[in-house]
Formats: C-alpha cells, structure tokens, sequence
C-alpha cells in the first residue's frame, strides 16, 4: 500500500516542479519517459495491493469462522455443564434456572463475538476500498495527464 502512496507522491512533485507551459498557469510539461515510468510501476503494484486486499478478506472469513467456532464452543461447555448440573437430583431446579442463564449468556456473548468480528472485517474492507479507489483515482488523472500531453505533442 504504501508503494502506491510513494509513486503517487513522485508524480505529484514531477507535476509540481515542472515548467510551465508558456502563457499558461495550469499547464506543464512533463518528460513523458518518467511519467510513464510511474504509470508502469503503479501496474505493477496494484496487483500487490488488490492481493493484500484479498489476503484481508481470508483473514476476515478466518476471524469469523474461529470467532463462530469459538462461541460454538462455548455453547457446547455450556450445555455439558448444564447437563452435569440436571443429574444432580437434589438440585435439579437450580439448575434448571442456572442453565437458562448460562445459555441466555452463552448466547449473548456468541451473538457479540460475532458482530464483533463482522464490524471489523467490514472496517478493514472500507478501509481498502477507499485506498483503492483513490489509487485508481490517480491512475485515471495520470493517464488523462498524458493523452492530454501526447494530444498536444501532435
């Protein structure tokens, strides 16, 4: 991620110290060879980043599925405590009503384990959306930048 963020950075100062076009304030020239050059690197990275993003994305599906294994778990622990609990006769009510309990709270915690887990997947992928879209942003405005200049060559 931060290859693209440097490459676009080095077009940026290559626009901002270049001349000016004569008897323009918004018009450069640039060497089109380093343009370019720019262009070819940034091909080359954004596979790197659209990998990254992928690599997010099966790290999220791991998050929750050992965040839903996790909770599966202790739902199970749960029930098996509850069961120890219903073969003790002389305390077969209270453990009736305990249980209830520990599943009512087994499942709480299950049902925020999974939100939880879900809210960050889904803030890690806006978060790699917005990068992406403004390295695909600039892409576009280079390339604009140089059929402008390859226009006004010819």
């Amino acid at each position: 991620m931060m290859e693209i963020f440097k490459i676009l950075d080095e077009l940026e100062a290559m626009v901002k110290e270049s001349k000016k076009m004569p008897f323009s304030n918004t018009k450069v020239v640039v060497e089109s060879d380093l343009l370019l050059d720019r262009v070819d690197r940034l091909r080359a990275v954004l596979p790197e980043e659209l990998e990254t993003a992928r690599l997010i994305m099966s790290e999220k599906q791991r998050i929750i599925k050992e965040a839903c294994g996790q909770a599966d778990e202790y739902l199970e622990q749960s029930k098996d405590r509850v069961a120890r609990m219903m073969d003790d006769s002389e305390i077969t009510k209270s453990a009736l009503r305990m249980s209830e309990e520990i599943l009512a709270k087994a499942e709480e915690v299950a049902r925020e384990i999974r939100a939880e887990a879900n809210e960050y997947a889904e803030n890690m992928l806006n978060h790699m959306e917005i990068v992406l879209k403004k390295g695909l942003e600039n892409i576009s405005k280079g390339k604009e930048e140089i059929r402008l200049e390859i226009d006004r060559e010819f």
